[in-house]
């Protein structure tokens, strides 16, 4: 049997592909903040705390000892202009995004299988600068650096480390948007039109899949910016 945790996994694109993962065969965890009983294997965390870190790796580690598959979609943003950003503006987007993603790997990481994989869900806006939320693409950004960082660390493990940067996918975050505002982001992209959860969460199926992508950064963005 494989294992496998996605956090954020009730809806948008961690859902997606913790619903490919269990297609595939993998017994998956998911995690959320609010409440998840429809969930065969589900665990109630709070990701922007180390409290929640906490309490998340230790009912993983009281349900099984290996992980075969970690996927890291842990996600915050803070879209005010540069000179209104706090300090807790921008440590609380560091934190959720790089810092507690970082300490879940480091809780978990004695109790992955050799040979198995990681995948860090980063974002197109880690790899072009936007004109919103400056915190959000410097520490997707990180997180991109820290993946192949990683990559090294398990290279006697043989565990493959890799992200994957989503561009604007029709999740409930961007359908919320006016559609001015989303015409004008389609109009960015060469395909014209949003991705989908499931566009990504394929992606992420292959990398588990194919045994030699290592170190890769995937971007899944219709090929935004270059319209």
């Amino acid at each position: 049997m494989k294992f496998a945790l996605v956090t954020g996994s009730t809806r948008g694109i961690g859902k997606s592909i913790a619903d490919e993962l269990e297609k595939e065969g993998y017994t998956v965890f998911r995690n959320g903040r609010g409440e998840g009983q429809e969930y065969g294997h589900y665990v109630k965390a709070d990701l922007t705390t180390l409290e929640g870190v906490n309490t998340l790796a230790g009912s993983i580690l009281r349900q099984t000892d290996l992980l075969d598959c970690l996927v890291l979609n842990m996600g915050s943003t803070c879209r005010k202009p540069m000179s209104e950003i706090t300090p807790e503006d921008w440590y609380e987007v560091m934190d959720t995004n790089l810092n507690l993603p970082f300490f879940l790997v480091q809780k978990l990481e004695g109790h992955l299988a050799k040979g198995g994989n990681i995948i860090f869900i980063s974002s197109v806006l880690s790899l072009r600068p936007h004109a919103v939320s400056i915190p959000y693409g410097v520490s997707k950004a990180a997180v991109n650096m820290l993946a192949q960082c990683l990559v090294k660390e398990f290279a006697e493990r043989q565990i493959r480390v890799n992200v994957v940067c989503p561009g604007f996918i029709d999740t409930q975050w961007q359908k919320e948007k006016p559609l001015w505002l989303r015409e004008k982001i389609a109009g960015k992209t060469a395909l014209g039109r949003f991705g989908t959860p499931r566009e990504v969460a394929d992606i992420c199926l292959s990398l588990c899949r194919n045994t030699y992508i290592n170190g890769a950064v995937v971007s899944v963005d219709g090929g935004y910016d270059m319209e």
